[in-house]
């Protein structure tokens, strides 16, 4: 089978590590990628996303040969106009109007790409325009199409009934996702909306080391630093730690983005240096290995509900760690406790400094406690969040909705 898969980035970039994971695992099971991502950029930063370049089909979002092929459909198909038509009067927003007529121009030649290359199924990551890109590459040619929503692209609601309606079937990450995605479309579509989770490679148990001997506690909060990851609260944890004496511990951020200014004062107001470090955005293969190599000894991701009503889906970060047999501690947010239901991990209200120290402060203490987080953790990984088992059944799913022949045969 050859599917068409739509990213944001992917396989170029520092993002979308849970997508990269998802298509290697896919492409394992014998199928065919084409890879096409919406804006990439040139940089290749995880190794694993090598093996996926010949796969890929490498465009700017807007060039002269997108541009020719965007104005001999608009001439000549009408079809092209009916999707127009839509996508001025379903866009909610002005912002949303302007995302969507953005990508028309790359949706309309890469319709033409898959056509020509006998791609059976379009399936999208995100909600928003990537999503908006396969639904008019899949008006323009008949290809059938899916995609997998996640968290905020949920909330952004760009086109989502519309989209729900003309998708073979959407593909949401959680339970809670679910929930959200209905609230929106009616439950008419009920059967339509379907869960499969992410997934994670766990490692065979018995490659799995013991913690390092070493003096500190190591804590390890791997996230962006956005505002849905709450770093302020870990940073203030940290501090209430050191506060009540305890001191021998060290907690590194690994990450980047746009609140890291933010996050570096804060840490320098507090006088937290010597215990947060900031390591950077780590090549996916890097912080696994340190996991791999016992180094971490707890992974905290201290989630909130922003302003703006965003939430988590169901962390991947979460995941990794639990299937290295490292105890998690996280909050009661977006699709988090279907992760860390029945002992698989600690959870805390959100935007809570208090609560989360004490519960750092337990898993560093209890050694039973922390070993007993830690086999829960990975018996829960290894039971619904295998990414091959995962990846199979959202093979399945595609599989049922296939274009009848080749779409360069008709």
């Amino acid at each position: 089978m050859k599917i068409a898969y739509i990213t944001a980035h992917t396989p170029f970039g520092r993002g979308e590590t849970f997508v990269l994971e998802e298509m290697l695992a896919i492409a394992e099971l014998g199928v065919e990628l084409v890879i096409i991502p919406r804006n990439p950029p040139k940089e290749v930063f995880h190794c694993s996303a090598q093996k996926l370049l010949d796969q890929t089909i490498y465009l700017p979002l807007f060039n002269l040969q997108i541009f020719l092929s965007f104005l001999k459909t608009a001439l000549l198909n009408l079809r092209f106009w009916k999707i127009i038509g839509k996508i001025l009067r379903d866009s909610r927003t002005s912002k949303i109007l302007v995302k969507n007529l953005a990508v028309v121009p790359k949706a309309v030649f890469i319709a033409g790409l898959l056509r020509q290359t006998g791609v059976e199924h379009i399936h999208a990551h995100w909600g928003s325009t990537t999503a908006t890109m396969a639904w008019i590459a899949s008006e323009l040619t008949g290809i059938p199409w899916s995609v997998t929503l996640h968290r905020w692209d949920i909330a952004e609601n760009n086109l989502l009934k519309l989209k729900t309606e003309r998708a073979a079937f959407v593909r949401c990450i959680a339970e809670d996702g679910k929930r959200e995605v209905l609230s929106i479309v009616g439950e008419a579509y009920k059967d339509k909306v379907i869960v499969v989770h992410m997934g994670v490679l766990p490692p065979d148990g018995s490659l799995l080391q013991s913690r390092q001997s070493r003096p500190e506690f190591v804590i390890a909060c791997p996230a962006n630093f956005v505002p849905v990851k709450g770093h302020r609260f870990l940073i203030k944890a940290c501090a209430q730690l050191v506060e009540k004496g305890i001191q021998n511990f060290r907690c590194l951020l690994i990450g980047d983005g746009p609140l890291e200014a933010t996050i570096r004062q804060q840490i320098t107001e507090l006088g937290m240096e010597e215990f947060i470090l900031l390591l950077g955005r780590l090549p996916h293969e890097e912080l696994l290995g340190m996991y791999a190599r016992g180094e971490v000894d707890l992974v905290v991701l201290p989630s909130i509900v922003t302003s703006e009503g965003e939430k988590e889906g169901i962390p991947v970060a979460l995941m990794e760690a639990m299937a290295y047999g490292i105890p998690v501690i996280s909050t009661l947010t977006g699709g988090i406790p279907e992760l860390l239901k029945e002992g698989a991990g600690l959870l805390v209200p959100p935007a809570s400094a208090t609560d989360l120290a004490k519960a750092i402060t337990l898993v560093i203490k209890n050694e039973d406690f922390r070993k007993s987080l830690s086999r829960k953790g990975r018996e829960r990984i290894l039971a619904e969040f295998d990414l091959r088992k995962n990846a199979a059944a959202l093979l399945e799913m595609m599989r049922r909705y296939r274009v009848s022949r080749p779409a360069c045969s008709s």
